[in-house]
């Protein structure tokens, strides 16, 4: 029987023994690559029955041209903004996620930023750090209970971070137009009350065509209570440009962003959003936990062996192939 070949785009993990052993049960070779672009992926792909995709974006139509044999693209994560899942579709080739890992994590992050804003947390600790003992660099300081929270993006994981700021005493809306008005955990509403209601919003929306730039300079025009703004689910739905203007003019009262539009914009010096007291910065890490990424590891390949074996992948995104798929192998 001849052997497969899966390429790893791009990586975070020390080690791949565990995608090794599972995809031996598939018959599959692993090969590991470490990608800065998809021009650099394109020509390792010839050969390649799979792929598992971290952060490398541009899986597109110029990449599965150059792949004829592909039949499967996993990412390693939730989100699958890094796939283009229509030209993906359109040749045939299935794409699956891990849909149901990092829930906890990414929820307590989201939680910890709200609740170090809204404490101010991290300005008192530079404060008495540098010599400051005083209650005058904290006030206001706004009660939890009775806060107004909105969540954009009511999924999985907006649905475990309205469960946590519940017992705080806080009353949680969302705005996801995927969802009924009547989903449990939260009060839906439109997206426009719920900007100018909100004393925090938490930003919990895949990036889409529609969420990119969604909150943008209009947007923070319409928020009226100079809410608190965390994002630990995608850098693009929040210009970064619009965001520092809210922040210089108050209109937005502090922001936890674990992701950012621009990573590496921000990581030169000097960047606005380095100099603002009321601004947290964590490096995308809201995912991370010593249970978390062990568990994406073995999900991925689980997803990529079932793929290879002929089988429907749990998580898969485009079930339209597979649709097709069978039709064609009716007899």
């Amino acid at each position: 029987m001849e052997r497969l070949k899966v390429l790893v785009t791009d990586y975070v993990f020390e080690t791949f023994d565990t995608e090794r052993r599972i995809l031996a049960t598939a018959n599959v070779d692993l090969v590991v690559l470490q990608c800065k672009s998809a021009a650099e992926l394109i020509p390792q792909v010839a050969d390649a029955d799979g792929l598992l995709n971290t952060y490398l974006p541009g899986i597109d139509d110029a990449v599965f041209a150059a792949a004829p044999r592909l039949r499967a693209v996993v990412r390693y994560g939730i989100g699958v903004d890094t796939i283009d899942l229509a030209a993906a579709t359109r040749r045939g080739i299935m794409v699956a996620n891990v849909p149901d890992y990092c829930i906890d994590e990414v929820a307590d992050h989201a939680l910890a930023h709200f609740l170090s804003l809204n404490r101010k947390l991290s300005i008192s600790d530079r404060k008495v750090k540098a010599g400051q003992w005083s209650l005058a660099y904290v006030k206001p300081l706004k009660a939890l209970r009775g806060m107004r929270v909105g969540i954009l993006g009511f999924g999985r994981i907006g649905r475990a971070i309205a469960a946590r700021l519940q017992p705080f005493g806080c009353e949680v809306v969302f705005h996801d137009p995927a969802l009924p008005a009547d989903s449990a955990g939260g009060k839906a509403l439109d997206l426009d009350t719920l900007l100018a209601s909100a004393d925090a919003i938490i930003v919990q929306c895949p990036s889409t065509p529609a969420t990119r730039g969604l909150l943008g300079r209009e947007a923070f025009a319409k928020m009226r209570r100079q809410p608190l703004l965390i994002n630990c689910a995608r850098g693009e739905v929040v210009d970064t440009d619009a965001l520092v203007e809210a922040l210089r003019s108050g209109a937005v009262s502090g922001a936890g962003l674990d992701v950012l539009q621009d990573e590496a914009a921000v990581l030169k010096q000097p960047h606005p959003l380095r100099e603002f007291d009321n601004v947290i910065l964590t490096p995308h890490s809201a995912w991370v936990s010593t249970a978390a990424i062990p568990n994406l590891q073995r999900r991925a390949a689980e997803e990529m062996a079932i793929a290879l074996k002929g089988q429907r992948p749990s998580s898969l995104l485009n079930p339209e192939v597979w649709r097709e798929n069978a039709v064609r192998a009716t007899p």
